[in-house]
C-alpha cells in the first residue's frame, strides 16, 4: 500500500474561514482575549481587554488585529461622551470559536500523550483496522457503503474513479474535508493519518476477501484532498424483484 506523509510546505492558498479562526486562536494570549470577550456580549474596549488579560495595550491591539483578520472579532466606534477620539469596542463574531480552539488544544495534548505512551504509526494503523469494520452500517457492503461510512465520519468523500474502474472493483476517492485536522497538525500527527488509513482498510474488509486499500496519500489537512484508492470492492448485488 502506498502512503503519503503530510506535506511540510506551507499552503499558499487562502485558508478556509474555520481554519483561519483556529490558527488565530492557537496563540494562548489571543485565546484569553476571545474568552474574555465571550463573557462580555456588549463588547470591551482595548483598554478594558488590556486590564482583563494583563497585557500591554499595544500588544492587545496587535492581537485584536489578528483576530479581526481571521473573522473572530469585530469592532464598532462609540460616540464620544466629550472631547477626544471615539473609542472602539470589540466583540466576538462567533462565541463558539474559543471553545473550538480549546478543543483543538485538547486534541493536541491527546496526540502528545499517545506519543509518550509509545504509539507508533504501525500500531495506530493496526488499531484502525480493528475498528474500521465496526464503523460500517450493519449489513452493508460495497463501494456505496464505504463512501457512506466515510461521509458519516465527516470526510466528505468524492469518487473520481471512471466507470470502467468502478466496474473492475476500483474505488478511487478524494476526501474533501479532514475531521481530524487539529490532531494531524499537532506534533506527531502522522499517527492520526496512520489511524485513518487503518480505518479505511478495516471498512474495506467488510466488502469481501479481495477488497483492500492499495493507496492512501495524506495531504495538507488544512486543504484536505487525501487520496484513497481501494481495489476488489464489488457493488452489492441488486435487490431481487418481488412480483406482486
Amino acid at each position: 500500500m502506498q502512503t503519503g506523509k503530510i506535506p511540510s510546505e506551507v499552503a499558499t492558498e487562502p485558508l478556509p474561514a474555520g481554519v483561519a479562526q483556529a490558527s488565530a486562536l492557537a496563540h494562548p494570549s489571543r485565546q484569553r482575549i476571545a474568552l474574555l470577550l465571550a463573557e462580555s456580549p456588549d463588547g470591551l474596549s482595548a483598554a478594558e481587554i488590556s486590564a482583563g488579560v494583563g497585557l500591554h495595550h499595544n500588544v492587545v491591539r496587535e492581537h485584536l488585529r489578528t483576530l479581526a483578520g481571521a473573522g473572530v472579532v469585530a469592532s464598532e466606534r462609540e460616540r464620544p461622551a466629550g472631547r477626544g477620539r471615539p473609542s472602539e469596542r470589540y466583540m466576538l463574531i462567533d462565541d463558539t470559536a474559543p471553545r473550538a480552539a480549546a478543543h483543538q488544544e485538547l486534541v493536541r495534548l491527546l496526540v502528545g500523550l499517545l506519543l509518550e505512551a509509545g504509539m507508533t504509526e504501525d500500531r495506530a494503523e493496526a488499531f484502525g483496522r480493528s475498528q474500521g469494520a465496526g464503523l460500517m452500517a450493519d449489513g452493508t457492503a460495497g463501494r456505496g457503503a464505504i463512501l457512506s461510512g466515510l461521509a458519516r465520519l465527516g470526510f466528505a468523500p468524492r469518487e473520481v474513479a471512471s466507470a470502467a474502474e468502478a466496474a473492475a472493483g476500483i474505488l478511487d476517492a478524494r476526501l474533501e474535508h479532514c475531521p481530524f485536522r487539529e490532531a494531524v497538525m499537532a506534533p506527531g500527527g502522522e499517527v492520526i493519518c496512520a489511524l485513518h488509513a487503518g480505518l479505511v482498510a478495516g471498512m474495506a474488509s467488510t466488502s469481501g476477501p479481495r477488497a483492500r486499500l492499495t493507496e492512501f496519500v495524506a495531504k495538507d489537512p488544512r486543504m484536505a484532498g487525501c487520496v484513497v484508492r481501494l481495489e476488489g470492492v464489488p457493488d452489492p448485488p441488486p435487490t431481487p424483484r418481488t412480483d406482486p
